[in-house]
């Protein structure tokens, strides 16, 4: 089980998100769903009884963490750039599902050339196109591309 109690402040410094939502990309702190959801006890631990943990900046912008660990699934985000996630990931994950079932591609495969095909689409590099980095704007673009009938997913693409 992770404990931040097991780290140095300079440590978890090193390794917290910078916030999406602040100019000058403030650095979010680890607390846990407690904090972030005080009325949702069941977002206090994951299923298997561990504390989650959430990064979050003193603006109010928080994100989660990867299940058993303290590594953020993104940057901090504000409501509003959460909301423009959420519906990117209602229009991208579709797409890259779809092709995993008609090709028969791996979960991991499938999405990794959905991110390449999005990325192209969005004109950013591939390392940089990861929703729960983006902000609000980007995330709404992400809608526009998915809804915008272009080609799915191509199924022959090597992984990058």
């Amino acid at each position: 089980m992770i404990d931040p109690e097991d780290f140095t402040p300079e440590a978890l410094r090193k390794i917290a998100p910078a916030c999406s939502d602040c100019p000058d990309g403030g650095q979010a702190d680890l607390t846990d769903g407690a904090v972030i959801y005080p009325r949702r006890p069941d977002l206090w631990n994951d299923d298997d009884g561990n504390k989650r943990w959430w990064w979050r900046c003193k603006c109010g912008a928080y994100v989660g963490t990867h299940k058993g660990t303290i590594t953020a699934l993104g940057k901090p985000a504000g409501e509003a750039t959460r909301k423009a996630r959420i519906e990117a990931h209602a229009a991208f994950d579709p797409l890259w599902r779809k092709r995993m079932a008609l090709s028969g591609l791996t979960q991991k495969t499938a999405r990794g050339r959905g991110y390449k095909w999005l990325a192209a689409q969005l004109g950013i590099d591939r390392k940089a196109c990861h929703i729960g980095d983006m902000s609000a704007d980007m995330a709404r673009r992400v809608v526009e591309v998915c809804k915008a009938g272009k080609t799915p997913i191509p199924t022959g693409e090597r992984d990058e």
